[in-house]
């Protein structure tokens, strides 16, 4: 690798550093977010913690625990083992450069380095990012047989082992591997694929036995909790039972083409230039660069299929586009590039750029009070809950005697349960007497909370959660441009409010 490789790389990690690590506790945390947080600090501090499908897991919650043992449990810590994660899968083509070439990984990572949505939720304590990044890890260990021998395919075991104990999705990146894998063998013929596979299995034998083993050995464990609970050994069944149900009764529901239209107005620089690149390279793919099209067009279809729609799962459908969006930037960007191809990629980089800026850093949450909105934040909990939620902790830095500080009921327990994990809240509404200084309820709660607290108190109202409404009936292309270059958006703002009480006195 020459200096000035060596230096793009290790300016384009730093760039990702700081894009993923900047104000990174500054949004208040999302409903789920508050989840994960507070199950991971429950396993620190009271040893608490069983599988359960609804809140994906294990292994997000064993590394935010330390983290939170090391850093201290807050919601920027929360935060870093995405973060690092997003880090690592920008890094990740460097390992491939004599593969896929020096200009195309770079490029790659350039891309996953500024991708809006691989850096909103590089930035979210969710699963997806590290899910990708375990994908994309066991598919370059599988590259680097050929060059390395046996030695990467045991962690091959280890790094799939790492997807499924992140997220079910395992069970869906599965199929669409072998959808891929299926399409490259149609080019050499099946049964001679079928038997190069076996031949492969059976040259390195030793080795996937091994994988297989660390797979088996690693998903267990994780699990059944260290075999705290071994009856969670079939952990594949309660996952495909339980997410086969949601996507029967479309939970988080919406029309096939929901993932699309986000794409195409985040995503589109990557999903673009790979078509251009298959495009012009038809006759002369690679046979990597058939497995990723493949992926990717598959990938697109069974997630518009799937009953639940959210953003976080645009992850998955842009990472199979970007080995083959960074051949083309590679190329654009070369002696061999034409002039106007450049100043269109230059345009499609700035235009992403806005993107990630506008999603990360100036709206990454929805509330009523700001008509701007970002189609990729979905459900989210709204600044003003963090004017609250700094508000409590700060009453609770002053508060004198054994009473609480806050009560709360109903809604606003998600996410003021994680954020106020550490001082004393009542749980519920006050019983007789008692005189909290702050009380958070539903609004259908109003009355009832008027009674039981009695003169003293002043009430306002607070945005909880809060979520763009998509209505595009009478939406023109001029309206989408519009909300392109501001960020305002063409419909309302919808929320969930909570009511806040006050002592009068300060």
């Amino acid at each position: 690798m020459s200096r000035k490789e060596r230096l793009a790389w290790m300016g384009l990690l730093a760039v990702a550093l700081i894009l993923r690590l900047w104000a990174l506790g500054d949004r208040p945390p999302h409903h789920d977010e508050a989840i994960h947080c507070d199950f991971a600090y429950n396993l620190l501090t009271q040893g608490t913690y069983r599988y359960d499908p609804v809140y994906h897991g294990p292994l997000i919650y064993y590394i935010m625990a330390p983290l939170f043992a090391l850093l201290g449990a807050t919601t920027l810590v929360g935060r870093l083992y995405p973060t690092l994660a997003g880090v690592a899968l920008v890094a990740l083509p460097l390992f491939l450069r004599r593969r896929l070439g020096a200009g195309t990984a770079w490029w790659s990572g350039a891309l996953l380095a500024i991708s809006p949505i691989m850096l909103y939720y590089s930035r979210f304590a969710r699963e997806d990012v590290p899910v990708a990044l375990y994908t994309a890890l066991a598919l370059t260990l599988f590259l680097l047989v050929r060059r390395k021998g046996w030695k990467p395919i045991p962690w091959i075991g280890v790094a799939a082992a790492g997807h499924a104990v992140m997220k079910e999705t395992v069970y869906v990146t599965l199929p669409l591997l072998a959808v891929a894998a299926y399409v490259v063998a149609l080019r050499g013929g099946v049964w001679t694929s079928v038997r190069r596979g076996f031949s492969w299995i059976d040259r390195y034998r030793v080795a996937v036995g091994t994988a297989i083993l660390w797979f088996f050995v690693v998903t267990i464990t994780l699990f059944t909790v260290f075999f705290a609970h071994p009856e969670d050994w079939a952990f594949p069944v309660k996952a495909i039972t339980y997410w086969y149900q949601q996507h029967s009764v479309e939970r988080v529901g919406g029309p096939w083409f929901y993932h699309l239209t986000r794409l195409a107005l985040y995503e589109f620089l990557p999903i673009v230039t790979a078509l251009v690149w298959v495009i012009r390279r038809r006759r002369h793919l690679k046979r990597i660069e058939v497995f990723c099209l493949a992926w990717g067009l598959a990938g697109l279809a069974m997630y518009g299929y799937l009953g639940e729609k959210t953003p976080w799962l645009e992850v998955h459908q842009v990472l199979p586009f970007i080995p083959l969006a960074g051949a083309q930037l590679s190329r654009t960007f070369s002696p061999q590039g034409r002039w106007w191809s450049r100043g269109l990629a230059t345009a499609g980089l700035v235009a992403t750029a806005w993107s990630a800026l506008a999603a990360n850093f100036l709206y990454p949450a929805v509330t009523t009070s700001n008509p701007h909105a970002e189609l990729i934040v979905f459900v989210q909990t709204t600044p003003e809950e963090g004017d609250l939620a700094r508000h409590g902790l700060a009453l609770a830095a002053t508060h004198i005697g054994e009473g609480s500080v806050a009560a709360v009921d109903g809604e606003g327990a998600w996410p003021l349960s994680w954020q106020w994990k550490k001082i004393p809240v009542w749980w519920s509404i006050p019983e007789p007497g008692m005189r909290p200084p702050i009380v958070v309820c539903d609004p259908e709660q109003e009355a009832k909370f008027r009674e039981r607290l009695g003169d003293g108190y002043t009430m306002r109202r607070v945005p909880l959660r809060a979520w763009w409404v998509e209505d595009v009936e009478g939406v023109n292309p001029s309206d989408i441009v519009t909300w392109f270059l501001t960020r305002r958006a063409w419909s309302p703002i919808g929320a969930t409010d909570v009511l806040v009480f006050e002592t009068s006195k300060k």
